[in-house]
């Protein structure tokens, strides 16, 4: 009697079968792994946001325990009050091109290895937003090419603080993982000790970057009320204590310090600027549209990322006054805004945050108010557009908070 031949391979059904558990094994472990990497990128922003605070720490404490600007403590004292910020910056230096503002360090060209110098007066780019903290739309504290919201708070990886990062201005830890479209900028930049990677608006179409911003910003941004007087954000209606344009301040420019803070916990002092967590969307921005940040050359090659404030669902990485580092939604800032007007005086209605009223009614605001509200992704019932100016116009600027307690 003859054996029965059986066959060494898969049936079409084994097959198949088999199939269908790789697929399944697939579709469980592809989420799980992107999960695990993207915890690992906001752990690591958290890790790098850190090493920026400390750096700014140790700025501080090498500067009489004030705050990192770049504006000079006297630029609206004397006869400056009242003046423009250009016009101040002009008198200050008696008309001499004179260097202020940010410094960028040193960039190997044809120039001969220069110190840049975002500032006026001729030094390059001629703006004032390098001086600045935050540049209104309106006002005497303006940017002289019409940046609105642009200013030093977006700077500090400067070469002020970044000699407390190995001199690097384009040091990795300025950088947040998530953060693709300024990574893909200086792709190309050349990583050394107290260099800069210049833009086209620094020394014109020789440049490696497209960008109307005068440098590349890191991805971390500091908390304007940390930089400017107190004055500037303050808020008491009863006590007829206003906002202020930092150029009607004799001292509007002078930082404070971090033992100013009243509610260290609660104030944010660096944040994430672009939306990193949570983002389904485009890299790039979609409803920049008449902004400066497409004007001219545009920004990161005509893409700007969508910032913090885009969506409520955005999570973006904060360091406290403290030094306590964590996400934080822009959803719950604003509940806990709204929860802190129960606490309020009757007929103060005012949040954590200063609105476009209130900034626009004593001659300067950021457009809606809020920063960049008008070119949120987020559209609320009604069809305007998230407000929230948390961190860029908290409420008693240094002596404010941006959340409250759980």
């Amino acid at each position: 009697m003859k054996n029965k031949q059986h066959s060494l391979g898969f049936t079409i059904v084994e097959l198949l079968v088999v199939i269908s558990i790789i697929a399944l094994l697939v579709g469980i472990l592809v989420p799980a792994v992107q999960k695990a990497r993207e915890t690992a990128q906001v752990t690591q922003s958290k890790s790098n946001i850190h090493q920026v605070m400390i750096s700014l720490q140790t700025y501080a404490s090498d500067h009489n325990d004030r705050n990192f600007t770049t504006a000079p403590d006297n630029l609206s004292s004397g006869d400056r009050t009242g003046m423009s910020i250009g016009q101040a910056i002009s008198a200050l230096s008696g008309g001499l091109a004179y260097p202020l503002g940010i410094s960028l360090g040193s960039y190997g060209d044809d120039t001969g290895g220069v110190i840049w110098f975002i500032s006026t007066d001729g030094w390059y780019g001629s703006e004032t937003g390098g001086v600045a903290p935050y540049c209104f739309k309106t006002g005497l504290t303006t940017s002289s090419n019409g940046k609105t919201g642009y200013g030093v708070w977006r700077y500090p990886n400067a070469l002020q603080v970044a000699e407390y990062m190995e001199g690097d201005t384009l040091h990795s830890a300025y950088f947040a993982p998530k953060d693709t479209v300024p990574l893909k900028a200086i792709e190309d930049c050349d990583d050394m000790t107290g260099s800069y990677c210049p833009t086209t608006e620094m020394i014109g179409g020789g440049a490696p970057i497209k960008s109307n911003l005068l440098a590349i910003p890191s991805s971390y941004t500091m908390a304007p009320g940390m930089m400017y007087h107190p004055a500037v954000y303050q808020w008491n209606i009863f006590a007829d204590q206003t906002p202020t344009d930092p150029m009607n301040i004799p001292r509007g420019f002078k930082p404070p310090s971090i033992d100013q803070t009243r509610y260290p916990s609660h104030k944010s002092w660096l944040m994430e600027h672009h939306w990193l967590q949570n983002n389904s969307g485009n890299e790039c921005g979609r409803r920049f549209s008449g902004t400066w940040f497409l004007d001219g050359t545009g920004c990161y090659d005509g893409c700007e990322p969508t910032h913090f404030n885009a969506h409520p669902d955005s999570e973006p990485v904060t360091v406290f006054a403290d030094g306590s580092s964590k996400t934080y939604s822009v959803n719950d800032f604003i509940i806990d805004s709204g929860r802190s007007k129960q606490d309020n005086p009757p007929g103060d209605v005012l949040g954590l945050y200063l609105e476009s009223s209130n900034m626009a009614a004593y001659g300067f605001d950021n457009g809606a108010g809020e920063y960049f509200a008008d070119t949120t992704s987020e559209i609320q019932s009604g069809g305007s557009p998230l407000k929230w100016s948390g961190h860029t116009h908290t409420k008693f600027g240094v002596k404010g908070r941006d959340k409250i307690t759980r």
